[in-house]
């Protein structure tokens, strides 16, 4: 507003992830589907179960099949069965590839910059959690950081949102207050978008890090996220 007000024509930011406006009151069903998958791998659901929320959505089975028979794989025979995907794939990738597809599910609502901005976050929260937390915290850390920009996405207050997803508590109460365990990894990422220096400075310090360490792993994430070629 302050850039329009004096003049400008074009002006770039992040104000694509505040948004000040959230009037959806359903979600979108491109979303509602991984969101019911999310919430099956979650509570430990039978391979049978998430297996037949997949071939509810054949969209959502071709990008699984069409994920585990990429290259970065490496399998050496093609994959083509849900189940045998699933058995391949466990539990805890799933549920990670899951939150990615979270983010690109909406394609067409969702701006190329805002799913950028999420998975970016989420690599970066994960990657600053690499010297305090084990594999599974750092995952966490990667949900953390995509999904707190939900509400953005699905244009619906991320309290609500939070009502149709099953979470850990920890990651919720980082989503809905940047506090416990996964909080100052989340503000330290968000303060890294927003170029504030001296509150990226305050926060690296509060978690003994220093600020070039910062710098690296934002470098890494945004390496990282141009990678997947989203």
């Amino acid at each position: 507003d302050a850039c329009h007000e004096l003049g400008f024509h074009f002006f770039q930011g992040y104000y694509f992830a505040h948004p000040e406006t959230l009037t959806a009151k359903v979600i979108n069903p491109s979303y509602a589907a991984v969101l019911d998958l999310l919430n099956l791998v979650s509570k430990d659901a039978d391979t049978a179960e998430v297996e037949s929320g997949f071939k509810r959505d054949p969209a959502l089975s071709f990008k699984l099949l069409r994920y585990i028979n990429s290259v970065g794989f490496g399998l050496s025979c093609e994959i083509h069965s849900i189940r045998h995907a699933l058995s391949i794939l466990g539990t805890k990738q799933l549920y990670r590839w899951l939150t990615l597809l979270m983010v690109t599910a909406g394609e067409n609502t969702t701006t190329p910059a805002l799913m950028k901005t999420a998975i970016t976050r989420g690599r970066l929260t994960e990657l600053l959690g690499e010297t305090y937390f084990d594999k599974t915290n750092r995952d966490n850390l990667f949900i953390v950081g995509v999904f707190s920009l939900l509400d953005a996405m699905l244009e619906m207050p991320i309290e609500q949102v939070l009502e149709k997803v099953n979470l850990p508590e920890a990651i919720t109460e980082a989503l809905l207050s940047e506090e416990g365990i996964y909080g100052p990894f989340l503000r330290l990422a968000k303060a890294c978008e927003e170029e504030d220096r001296a509150r990226v400075t305050m926060l690296a310090e509060s978690l003994q890090f220093d600020p070039n360490k910062v710098n690296d792993c934002h470098i890494a994430a945004l390496a990282w996220v141009e990678g997947l070629g989203i």
